[in-house]
This record gives C-alpha cells, sequence and structure tokens, in this order.
C-alpha cells in the first residue's frame, strides 16, 4: 500500500481500514509513505511475493507509477483517483458533490464573500474540490473572488501562512480544502483578534479526529477513509485470488458533518 502524503491522520485511516480488511482475509498488508524519503515507488515493485498494489492519492493518478505496475502484471487498486477511470481497481468518493455541499452550508447561512483554501495542484482532489466550490457559488449567481482564492498544501502550516493573506480581504466564511489547513486558518484569525464564527465561519473536509475538538467545533466532510482503504484491499484481493475482475469500481458515499463554525452572515 503505497502512500505520498504528509497527513498522518489520513494515511493511518487508510491504512487502518486496509489492515482491518487484510487480518480478516489472512492476507499481508505491508505500507509505504515516500514522502521525503528520496525513494521512488516503482523501486518498491519488485519485493518478492508482490501480488498487488494499493495506490493513494496523488500516486493513484501518476501514470508513469501505474504503467510499471502494469508492465508487471500486477493487478491494482486505485483510492480517490481522478484520471484513467478504466485503469485497475478504482475507489472513491464524489469530491466534487461534497464539497459543493460543505460550501452550500455557508451560503445558506447568507454569506456571499466567501474564500477557499485550495489544495496543492499536485493533487487532483484538489481540482475537483474547489469546481465543486464554485459549482456551490454559481447556484447563487456568485464567482470566486481572486482576492479570495489561496493555496496551501494540506498542511497545518500552509493554512495558517495563507491565512494571513486572506484575512485582510475580508472574507466573512471561509471553506478550507482539508481540515488542517481549516485548522491553521483558524489559529491565524485567532491571532488577528477575529471571532470565529461570530466573525468568520469557517468549514472543513476530511473530519480528521481534532475537527470536533477545535474551537470552535468543525463543520467538515467526514471522508469514509477506512471504509474506502478497506473496499481497495477486499477488490484487490478478490482480483489477485481471481473471484473478482481486476477492473472495477466502487463509490463509498460521503457525510455531512454540521458542527458550530459556521454562524448567520451579520448584516
Amino acid at each position: 500500500m503505497l502512500f505520498d502524503n504528509t497527513n498522518r491522520d489520513y494515511v493511518s485511516r487508510l491504512h487502518s481500514g486496509a489492515s482491518r480488511y487484510a487480518g480478516s482475509a489472512g492476507i499481508k498488508l505491508q505500507m509505504e509513505n515516500v514522502y521525503s524519503t528520496g525513494s521512488k515507488p516503482d523501486e518498491l515493485l519488485d519485493e518478492p511475493g508482490l501480488g498487488g498494489v494499493i495506490l493513494t492519492a496523488p500516486l493513484c493518478d501518476d501514470r508513469h507509477l501505474m504503467l510499471q505496475i502494469e508492465k508487471r502484471g500486477l493487478p491494482f487498486a486505485r483510492i480517490a483517483s481522478m484520471l484513467d477511470p478504466g485503469r485497475g481497481i478504482t475507489v472513491s468518493m464524489d469530491e466534487y458533490e461534497a464539497a459543493r455541499t460543505v460550501a452550500t452550508v455557508l451560503l445558506e447561512a447568507g454569506h456571499r464573500r466567501v474564500g477557499i483554501i485550495r489544495g496543492p495542484r499536485s493533487h487532483l482532489s484538489s481540482m475537483r474540490r474547489y469546481n465543486g466550490f464554485v459549482a456551490a457559488l454559481g447556484s447563487k449567481r456568485l464567482k470566486p473572488e481572486p482576492e479570495l482564492v489561496v493555496e496551501g498544501d494540506y498542511t497545518r502550516e500552509s493554512g495558517a501562512e495563507v491565512g494571513t493573506k486572506l484575512l485582510p480581504a475580508k472574507p466573512t466564511a471561509i471553506f478550507a480544502s482539508n481540515d488542517n489547513m481549516a485548522l491553521g486558518f483558524s489559529e491565524a484569525a485567532r491571532k488577528a483578534g477575529i471571532s470565529m464564527p461570530q466573525q468568520l465561519s469557517l468549514v472543513g473536509f476530511d473530519d480528521d479526529p481534532f475537527a470536533k475538538t477545535m474551537s470552535p467545533p468543525l463543520t467538515s466532510i467526514r471522508q469514509p477513509l477506512e471504509e474506502m482503504g478497506a473496499k481497495a484491499c477486499e477488490l484487490l484481493a478478490n482480483a489477485i485470488s481471481g473471484k473478482g475482475a481486476a477492473k472495477t469500481h466502487a463509490e463509498v458515499p460521503f457525510q455531512l458533518v454540521e458542527r458550530a463554525s459556521v454562524a448567520p452572515a451579520s448584516a
């Protein structure tokens, strides 16, 4: 199971779900996170006894890596892929609809000056979430204001950093493309003396464990990472054993979790 990701909770939840299924099915699952290690994912494909590969974002859309896996004749599963839907097994949730849904919470609270902290362009999920956000704005005949669109790298630190750029533009609400950036942004807002949600509403994405303990608790999209990891492992195991197809798709539903980080826009 290959990762290239800084978000430890994201990694652990996907791995936990896959491990749970693997344990019940008597499968040995090995996790490798190549982020900042200097090693290349395709260097891990020639290990003796390797039966298949699970790719997580952004590796799930790495066409070079997929080609190397295909050359070796290995079945593979891709979690949260955005490209080439016919390649391998794919497991996803609707990132676009999830982002549109959570952004709509802000609009229904009366907010019209809504900013977004985008994720890194290397993650195609970032574009899907941005497009869902834009669609939500469009439902109210709004367009994203350039000064209200910034880009982070899915880390808490980047949320705090871009927060210092967003706050002078005086948004009344912010959609952060993941909870880590939402947490960093909330810290920047607090340092600037802005009370939340009275002066500024905030929503996130992923529903990381800390979301419910933030001040205020964060409205977010619960991404079913454990279920996605388990489903990817199950479908891949079936393909390896010949009980299932090497090319199939499964979609796992998201859930909107509303908490106290959104308040009605002031007059």
